[in-house]
């Protein structure tokens, strides 16, 4: 009797397991509609928003002018701008917070080579941008995928570290830059 009991128990909640098994659903992600642009192209998933890398960053452009040639070109700075901007914020960010951390505020060198290298780093660091694709929208827009190594951020912000000019106050303010440097590749890493 015990296991007769037992052993319908057993079979019912193996029944019920599988019956959920069955019954479930996969939920499946919202489609977006099907975009063919001017050059016969499915339009490509960075349009929508750029891939995402832990050792490159990417990003788009958009312009629609009188001819192609105009329009890539145009894009290109775009997205050359985007990435400026991401690099500027990124080394202000990391510098600005550094500097309130540092809590000297007698020493202005520090601060005035944090300032002169996050801009130096954001001019500089643009070097080995590459355009991964491209694609022409149906009204002959012309989209833009650039990318950038981040390692090339962090090699420009080690260059104008470099190049600061040494005086009596320097040598405070370039320990200091080794420091921001660490945290610059720790801010970049956990991007």
């Amino acid at each position: 009797m015990k296991k007769t009991i037992t052993c319908s128990i057993i079979i019912g909640l193996l029944v019920l397991l599988l019956a959920g098994c069955i019954s479930s659903k996969k939920v499946e992600e919202p489609k977006r509609p099907v975009v063919v642009g001017a050059e016969g192209e499915v339009q490509p998933d960075w349009v929508a928003s750029p891939p995402k890398s832990a050792t490159v960053h990417y990003e788009s452009g958009y312009a629609k002018l009188s001819n192609k040639a105009n329009s890539i070109k145009r894009a290109n700075a775009e997205a050359k701008e985007k990435i400026s901007q991401w690099i500027h914020t990124t080394v202000d960010s990391v510098v600005v917070n550094y500097t309130s951390d540092m809590g000297d505020s007698e020493s202005r060198q520090a601060l005035e080579a944090f300032e002169s290298i996050s801009r130096q780093t954001s001019k500089t660091s643009l070097m080995g941008v590459s355009q991964e694709g491209l694609w022409v929208d149906p009204e002959g827009g012309v989209w833009v995928l650039l990318s950038i190594p981040i390692e090339n951020t962090l090699k420009a912000f080690e260059t104008a570290t470099k190049e600061f000019e040494r005086n009596e106050a320097a040598m405070y303010a370039e320990f200091k830059m080794g420091e921001a440097l660490k945290m610059l590749e720790d801010t970049l890493a956990g991007q």
